[in-house]
């Protein structure tokens, strides 16, 4: 997620030898603004917009990201007052309220309800833009979060301001969130999305888009005691094996209770104190009080836990998140608050989402913003193309689209790119065998070699360089000794061949760095204490 390799050196120096040619040219005043847009881009860190209907868990979600309860407004109703981005910065840094018309305003933390919410500020809800709040998580360092108000929110302008916004802004990704469950609604929320009146300039497809199963806690039910993440994991499988129409829109949904990921951040000692004396009582008693959150916070002369805590225990924590609690307490009466708050990060699903982001799109981030860039920069060109009026004029275009369209040609990563989306939209056919080995060695299944070359993990690296480099030959000798193959399928196999190739040599780079350091520790070692040690 840093800003030093390939593909962000690559864009930079093409961006500073574009900008070189077109100094004298006054009149491309696309591209100038396209190249100034991209360069600027490459350099700040990716916007990830999260997108749902109200009441879809959005600000909760982004809370349990930023692991603290009121970074952005929660409640049951529509809370979000307006589009949120969140960036890197000081915790107690005021709110800077941004209007449509351009003039900025800052607000205290203190009244940011009065902001984010529906009951003040009313007038003001057709002339805000965005709202900037600044958060010191490490993760805003190189993703920036944007939190939107419900897509079909009860006014009509939160919705416009949502598409309005992300029209704008165009984001780098996307998180759209589902509750209670999948159906026609899911494909709905998609097509809203992204076929919206003010149609936005951004294309969901799987490489920047994931989908979240949110409140999946309120699935689950104490008689059956199922965990819920996982029977609803099975439930979208099911669901997704018809439906290639989501398949292609997005890279994975996962199942995620937002409210316990939050409270595992914020989970206290009086929690546990309350948890402990719960977990006193037998099976038959914590049966009868977690049939429901009526049922828990009725009145009963078996238990000294008050009605008004056992109330807060639940809007914190739901049903689930409390009933984890006490088991795990049961399991081990020593359990400390950092173990119980693991639990319920793993419980939530919580863990596995936020792993997955940052694999998915940290890992991805600078590609997703370069190949944007190159298609932004290539439609500026064609755009002051029109203007031309000498050969000199046209000469200038021509090496600046030059210069443009070698960097995709020549980054083997935005090679991988392309025809991983033509893969995922349909646009080509592929066999199972190269379909299965591709979307491996691109990372779909994972970053690491050993994920991309489908080995043990206490796989030695010689032996992962020469299954990269086997794996390199096969691919080669299918499009070189074929008679017949049609050009399409044989860039194909260039394409994979090409990718275990470079993972081979990167390999080899690693471990030679890694040998020449082990050199170095028993050189200072002997040194040292007179012996090798490692």
């Amino acid at each position: 997620m840093r800003n030093d390799g390939l593909v962000y050196n690559k864009i930079v120096d093409c961006l500073s030898e574009c900008k070189q040619l077109i100094s004298a040219s006054r009149w491309m005043m696309n591209t100038r603004m396209a190249i100034e847009d991209v360069d600027n881009r490459m350099r700040e860190p990716m916007q990830l917009a999260i997108v749902g209907r109200i009441s879809s868990s959005k600000s909760t979600l982004v809370n349990a990201i930023l692991g603290k309860a009121e970074v952005v407004r929660t409640g049951h109703e529509a809370e979000t007052f307006n589009v949120s981005w969140l960036k890197y910065g000081n915790d107690d840094a005021p709110i800077i309220v941004h209007f449509k018309n351009g003039r900025k305003q800052t607000v205290e933390r203190n009244e940011w309800i009065e902001w984010a919410s529906h009951k003040g500020q009313q007038s003001l809800k057709t002339e805000v833009k965005y709202i900037e709040v600044t958060s010191s998580y490490e993760m805003l360092r190189f993703i920036n979060i944007i939190d939107t108000p419900g897509l079909d929110a009860t006014s009509k302008v939160d919705s416009e301001n949502t598409i309005s916004f992300l029209k704008t802004v165009n984001p780098d990704a996307v998180i759209l969130l589902f509750s209670k469950s999948l159906s026609e609604d899911t494909l709905k929320l998609i097509n809203e999305f992204q076929n919206a009146e003010n149609s936005i300039s951004f294309s969901i497809n799987p490489m920047n888009a994931l989908g979240i199963l949110s409140k999946v806690d309120m699935n689950w039910d104490v008689i059956n005691d199922n965990d819920p993440v996982i029977s609803s994991d099975k439930a979208i499988k099911r669901t997704l094996s018809s439906r290639s129409d989501v398949n292609k829109a997005l890279f994975r949904i996962l199942p995620v209770s937002a409210l316990m990921g939050l409270s595992s951040f914020t989970i206290s000692d009086d929690d546990k104190e309350a948890f402990e004396q719960l977990a006193m009582l037998d099976d038959k008693k914590i049966t009868r009080l977690f049939i429901s959150p009526e049922f828990f916070v009725k009145e009963y002369d078996f238990i000294s836990l008050s009605k008004s805590r056992r109330e807060g225990l639940v809007l914190k924590y739901g049903l689930y998140g409390v009933y984890v609690c006490v088991r795990e307490i049961q399991k081990n009466v020593n359990v400390t608050l950092q173990e119980l708050s693991c639990t319920l990060r793993i419980k939530s699903g919580f863990d596995s989402f936020i792993k997955l982001v940052v694999s998915h799109f940290g890992d991805r981030a600078q590609l997703l913003k370069a190949q944007r860039g190159i298609v932004q920069l290539l439609r500026a060109i064609n755009k002051d193309r029109i203007n031309v009026d000498s050969s000199e004029h046209l000469n200038i275009v021509n090496s600046i689209y030059s210069k443009v369209f070698s960097v995709e040609d020549d980054l083997h990563e935005l090679k991988e790119w392309n025809l991983l989306l033509k893969i995922y939209e349909n646009k080509i056919e592929v066999e199972d065998e190269f379909m299965q080995e591709f979307l491996r060695i691109v990372g779909e299944s994972g970053h690491s070699a050993v994920c991309k070359l489908y080995v043990d993990e206490n796989t030695d690296v010689s032996e992962m360089i020469d299954r990269a480099m086997e794996r390199c030959e096969y691919w080669k000798t299918k499009y070189n000794v074929w008679y017949g193959l049609s050009p399409a399928k044989a860039e194909n196999y260039a394409v994979i061949a090409k990718s275990y190739e470079l993972l081979g040599l990167r390999l080899q780079e690693q471990k030679e760095k890694y040998d020449k350091a082990l050199r170095a520790i028993r050189i200072y070692n002997h040194y040292i204490y007179g012996k090798d040690l490692l």
